[in-house]
């Protein structure tokens, strides 16, 4: 019974600040998609339901990130605070040991590990995937959403469309110039002070009506242009010819399924290639699902050394940030030497996790015996262990 309360009180501690720091993290991530997002309900008229299915399939790319981000956060707020109360001193002096601490908190990273693993090797390739098939939708059939107001657009092979401003809700436009080199002997530059934006699905087509403009015509092997103006001009654009490119290009490694990237890395092999992206994505994915757990002893150790029980409650957050700095400094390094294939992908996208874990197993060794943590000291091995561990890292053989 007295283990059942232990473990029981210990996850109650964590689960409240991870749901509230998952919570935190998420919004903060999302807040420049959310602004996007707004602007195409209030300026570009895409619906709100749609505009919600585009969330949906963001939320995963977000959630592989902010769910170790938020359970380092919540194991350090609340063993932090049980530290900072002397509860945990009052646990030991009791008789319960590190390792009794350890191992509730331990047991809810794997679980968490599991889910994190579960989005990172299936859920965001397969959001990834579907929402890229939603704005080739979007696109398609809310075209003049694409259009941008003062700049080229060039989505058309062989046109520039510029437009002054796009009113609301984006099928009317004004100051509108067209660029046309579609043809090989001629070059036609087509002003309007307005035009009305419509698709037809029949045709798959694209119409710009408009008005009140002119028609600037050169050919390419006489000197002069020729000048027409119009009260209405209809000017077409072929949609397939904007939707296209984005048929013929193959989907990269980030939005394939597991099977299938698989598949293409021995597909690759096979034909003597290196296969580097998609090694260094499917390791990615494997190694990211895994760094709850290495955040939950690293937290754990850090909650259980002899100093924290000093701490403020507000140093919790900060050693937060700077070990999730130091985690992505690390994987920044990783994929930079993994992608240039100085470093094996597994060796690459594994640095950070057996770097922490390498750091979190001092810490813990430190608070198994309660003696506090000498920085130079520790710094210096550290520094030796991370020495050793790129050597042996950079001598292995590359893919």
């Amino acid at each position: 019974m007295k283990r059942k309360t232990l473990i029981s009180y210990l996850i109650g501690e964590v689960l409240p600040p991870f749901l509230l720091g998952l919570l935190a993290f998420t919004f903060i991530l999302l807040i420049g998609r959310l602004l996007k997002l707004i602007e195409l309900v209030i300026s570009r008229g895409v619906p709100a339901l749609q505009v919600g299915k585009l969330l949906a399939l963001i939320m995963p790319t977000f959630l592989e990130m902010t769910v170790p981000m938020a359970f380092l956060l919540a194991i350090l707020l609340g063993l932090g605070r049980m530290a900072g109360d002397q509860e945990l001193l009052a646990m030991k002096a009791s008789g319960v040991s590190p390792l009794q601490i350890l191992l509730p908190i331990a047991g809810l990273s794997v679980i968490i590990s599991m889910l994190t693993l579960a989005v990172t090797l299936y859920a965001r390739p397969t959001a990834n995937a579907a929402l890229k098939k939603e704005l080739f939708n979007i696109a398609k059939s809310r075209v003049g959403t694409a259009i941008k107001e003062k700049v080229f657009n060039d989505d058309f092979p062989k046109i520039l469309i510029y437009v002054e401003e796009v009113i609301p809700p984006g099928n009317t436009a004004q100051g509108i110039l067209i660029i046309d080199t579609r043809d090989r002997l001629r070059e036609d530059v087509i002003l309007g002070k307005v035009a009305r934006i419509t698709a037809d699905e029949e045709t798959n087509s694209l119409a710009l009506r408009l008005f009140d403009g002119t028609i600037y015509e050169r050919e390419k092997n006489r000197p002069g242009f020729s000048q027409t103006r119009f009260n209405i001009y209809d000017f077409k654009l072929d949609l397939e010819e904007l939707v296209a490119p984005m048929r013929q290009k193959e989907a990269g490694p980030k939005e394939l399924p597991l099977a299938q990237l698989i598949q293409t890395i021995e597909d690759k092999t096979r034909r003597g290639g290196t296969a580097i992206p998609e090694r260094m994505e499917l390791h990615h994915r494997i190694a990211f699902g895994f760094v709850p757990l290495v955040f939950g002893v690293l937290g754990v150790a850090l909650a259980l050394l002899p100093r924290a029980s000093r701490a403020s409650r507000s140093w919790g957050l900060m050693l937060c940030l700077f070990w999730l700095l130091a985690y992505y400094v690390l994987l920044s390094l990783g994929k930079a030497l993994g992608d240039k294939g100085y470093l094996h992908p597994i060796s690459a996208l594994w640095l950070p996790n057996l770097s922490l874990s390498l750091i979190a197993m001092i810490f813990f060794r430190k608070a198994m015996r309660e003696s506090p943590l000498a920085l130079p000291v520790f710094a210096s091995r550290v520094g030796d262990a991370a020495l050793r561990l790129a050597r042996q890292l950079t001598h292995r053989p590359r893919s």
